[in-house]
């Protein structure tokens, strides 16, 4: 037993001073894939009310049409953190890649899939999906990740549609508009826009507990800041520093008004639509982490729902769950901001 203590009381310590240390990396590089997107909410105000800069920081926050793309700069090394959904923690140890999160933002995935209004009457359920050409923010990310799913639940893959690539913000709309998808698969507040001018029906949403639990059985940790494991333990200080942002935004966002969150994000966020942007945010308000712990309930759901669809994952003979997160910091950043 006295060979566990040397190791726990370094632990201990090694935290102790990352809550304290300056970033030994002030300059930080951090994917995103939708950044004007709600599902990264809490990203966008931690930027915006200058939280990154209080805790010594300049981040600077690169956007890409879909969140596999980030993952992609963040593995290829033209970035240090992503701002991306927690299943690609998962994902990538089938690939023997180490990528931990380290502070939840969501936990709905908050995206929805809407039909084409000129084929929406000949919907009634997903296994009308075969054939059609399905707009997604790009192929591997977390848009893709829920239709699959909806595909292996009625025993068709990823194979019986065409995907298109189409980002998340006025390229989705775009493509919806012109006809070149027949379904779109994306975030608020697009499908909200969409929906509102009748150029879709929405037919599957993750924006309720309703919603969530009928297509996943319950809530899944959706939006993370994630990073390479070897990044983490070279970076405490600097870990820490990000997670303390966050998790301020997550506080500011309990206590704010509507109004107040539209004020906050910059006025393209709005898609020229206030109105419509508050609705969105309704829809999704309950949905944002509370204090960006990753609960184990939350990282078993996304497993047993990835065995579901995802071959990598399924043919993997050992999973580490409890590798591909962690508290650590969060616990600090709560003695900070309660």
């Amino acid at each position: 037993m006295h060979r566990f203590v040397r190791p726990l009381f370094a632990l201990a310590l090694w935290l102790s001073l990352a809550a304290y240390a300056a970033p030994e990396k002030p300059q930080v590089v951090l994917a995103v894939g939708g950044k004007t997107t709600l599902y990264y909410l809490p990203l966008a105000l931690a930027e915006r009310l200058g939280y990154f800069r209080d805790e010594g920081l300049e981040v600077e926050i690169n956007d890409f049409p879909g969140g596999s793309k980030a993952l992609q700069a963040l593995i290829g090394g033209s970035a240090d953190v992503v701002s991306g959904a927690f299943e690609h923690t998962i994902t990538m140890q089938t690939l023997g890649q180490k990528v931990q999160a380290f502070v939840l933002q969501n936990t709905n995935p908050g995206i929805s899939l809407g039909i084409a209004r000129a084929q929406a009457a000949n919907y009634s359920w997903p296994k009308d999906l075969k054939g059609m050409k399905i707009g997604i923010s790009a192929p591997g990310s977390s848009t893709q990740m829920l239709v699959n799913h909806l595909l292996s639940s009625v025993g068709l893959t990823a194979d019986d549609v065409t995907w298109v690539g189409v980002g998340t913000g006025s390229t989705a709309v775009a493509a919806m508009r012109t006809g070149r998808i027949d379904a779109l698969c994306s975030a608020e507040p697009v499908m909200s826009l969409l929906e509102r001018s009748g150029d879709l029906k929405v037919v599957v949403e993750t924006t309720t507990d309703a919603g969530v639990r009928a297509v996943f059985g319950g809530p899944l940790p959706a939006a993370t800041l994630y990073a390479k494991a070897a990044f983490i333990q070279g970076n405490p200080g600097t870990v820490q520093a990000l997670t303390n942002a966050m998790v301020r935004a997550l506080k500011w966002l309990q206590k704010a008004t509507p109004d107040e969150v539209a004020d906050a994000v910059p006025p393209e966020y709005l898609l020229g639509d206030r109105a419509l942007y508050l609705a969105a945010y309704e829809k999704l308000r309950n949905t944002y982490s509370k204090d960006g712990r990753i609960s184990k309930a939350l990282v078993k759901n996304s497993y047993e729902t990835l065995l579901k669809h995802n071959t990598a994952v399924r043919r993997a003979p050992v999973l580490w769950l409890e590798q591909t997160h962690t508290n650590a910091f969060v616990e600090q950043a709560l003695k900070k901001f309660p």
